[in-house]
């Protein structure tokens, strides 16, 4: 059918409205377009097929990890012991989230693809020129690409199990290129997450001996410069020197007292003895007295004592006793004298007392300049003090400082020891085994290109038959225009 488009009326676009067809019309629209139609569904459906025809079975190998805390997610201070935060750790699902981006991650992946070989891994078409013409190092790249593709990794919350899965064409290489992913990981992790804080520990560990020596250097030369081989001993030895010096000046100056008074008492004693005294007086009488005495003991060896003879010889004693001791027996006879014994013994006393006194005075004169010598010496000591505390405080803050850096030079060294043999908090809790089922995707892809394809040559249907400016049907010509139809005419 046709219409006049000569701008009559009979034109719709001179009506302003445009045909509204109805199911039927649609209908009738797309049968005359089926050929298009069915050359875009044959296209697109043959493509692809043959597209999923190509597709092969892949097979997926399995594996888990658990994820526990290890020292390498335990913070620990570079500054010092003890530090702010020292000994935090992050919570278990951001661990489990950190190693599941070191798996990911291109490194790993590149390892595996260099420990396996590349060509072994994914071997080569032989018809394949786009990778014939790739140069070695973007065909690796591309390769490694691949590898991250068919890998995957995952984890299911509050747990520490990370699921490994690897896809491969064949079995055997799926479950060994996820293993081999598996160990090269845990090389891998230990480099990234366990620095090696060695040299930087030695580092700051040098730094700090360096300055220690400066600081001995400088203490050496504090003692030098003040004539003492040991501070503290020779202060304490000083100060007691001191003590033990005033105490025996004390002592002295008592005993000086004492000394002076023995020698002024002994010198007034002195001036008043007498220089001579008599030694001895001898009278004939005494002698007389004498022979009577002994002849009376001769007497009585022989007589008792009231028998006669013995009576007289005490009768004449007695009276040779009473002029012995009348003033005139005793002016009778001849006296003797010398030298007072007791003044020499006095003049003996006053020189050693004197010569004591001198050597006491003296020796209050040393001691007192002895005192004065130690209380200078030990002012000048006191006086240096602080500044030999100062670098006795900063000898032991670099001793301190200096053992704590040795301290964590030895542990970082034995950490890093320690991860280069194990993994403590990765535990394998099932390594990849060769898988026996494999998926291909051909049925899901015959499927989805005949969808697609019967979708496409649809909508080419549908376009086209809008494009068109004719009236689908006679009935639509009356519907949308209100005007009879007297004939149709076949184009």
């Amino acid at each position: 059918m046709s219409v006049n488009r000569s701008g009559t009326g009979n034109d719709y676009k001179s009506y302003g409205a445009r045909p509204q067809p109805s199911l039927g019309d649609w209908m009738k629209m797309l049968l005359k377009e089926v050929w298009l139609m069915l050359a875009i569904f044959s296209i697109i459906a043959i493509l692809g097929i043959a597209f999923a025809m190509t597709m092969q079975k892949k097979y997926t190998a399995e594996a888990r990890l658990s994820v526990l805390v290890g020292d390498e997610y335990i913070y620990m201070s570079n500054a010092g012991a003890n530090a702010t935060g020292e000994g935090a750790t992050p919570k278990q699902e951001q661990i489990v989230q950190s190693e599941i981006e070191v798996l990911t991650s291109a490194p790993v992946a590149t390892r595996t693809v260099q420990a396996i070989g590349l060509d072994k891994l994914f071997p080569p078409k032989a018809d394949d020129k786009s990778e014939k013409a790739l140069n070695p190092e973007a065909k690796f790249n591309t390769g490694v690409e691949k590898l991250r593709r068919e890998f995957g990794a995952s984890s299911t919350p509050n747990t520490t199990v990370i699921h490994l899965y690897m896809s491969n064409k064949d079995p055997q290489m799926a479950a060994l290129s996820l293993n081999k992913m598996i160990d090269e990981y845990l090389v891998y992790r230990r480099q990234v997450l366990f620095e090696n804080r060695t040299p930087g520990f030695q580092e700051q560990k040098d730094e700090f001996s360096r300055q220690l020596e400066v600081v001995n250097g400088q203490i050496s030369a504090f003692l030098k410069a003040n004539g003492v081989s040991d501070y503290e001993a020779e202060r304490t030895a000083l100060q007691t020197l001191l003590a033990n010096t005033r105490q025996e000046l004390l002592s002295t100056t008592t005993k000086l007292y004492e000394s002076e008074g023995r020698y002024s008492s002994t010198s007034s004693t002195y001036s008043q003895i007498p220089s001579e005294v008599r030694l001895s007086f001898e009278t004939d009488n005494s002698k007389k007295r004498l022979e009577l005495q002994q002849q009376l003991s001769d007497l009585l060896t022989r007589y008792t004592d009231n028998a006669q003879p013995v009576v007289e010889m005490k009768k004449r004693i007695a009276a040779l006793d009473g002029v012995i001791n009348s003033d005139d027996g005793r002016r009778a006879g001849v006296i003797r004298t010398g030298p007072n014994p007791v003044k020499d013994s006095l003049a003996t006393d006053k020189a050693r007392n004197q010569a004591e006194v001198q050597a006491m005075r003296e020796r209050r004169d040393i001691l007192a300049q002895q005192v004065a010598q130690l209380e200078a010496r030990a002012m000048a000591l006191a006086a240096v003090k602080p500044q030999y505390e100062d670098l006795l405080r900063r000898k032991a803050v670099l001793e301190d400082q200096v053992k704590q850096f040795s301290n964590r030079e030895a542990t970082a060294r034995a950490q890093i020891e320690l991860a280069q043999t194990s993994s403590d908090n990765i535990r394998i809790i099932e390594r990849a085994v060769v898988p026996t089922k494999g998926r291909s995707m051909k049925k899901v892809a015959l499927i989805g290109s005949v969808l697609f394809a019967a979708f496409t040559a649809l909508l080419a249907g549908i376009l086209r038959a809008l494009l068109r400016n004719n009236a689908p049907a006679p009935r639509a010509v009356v519907r949308n225009l209100g005007l009879p139809v007297l004939a149709t005419v076949a184009r």
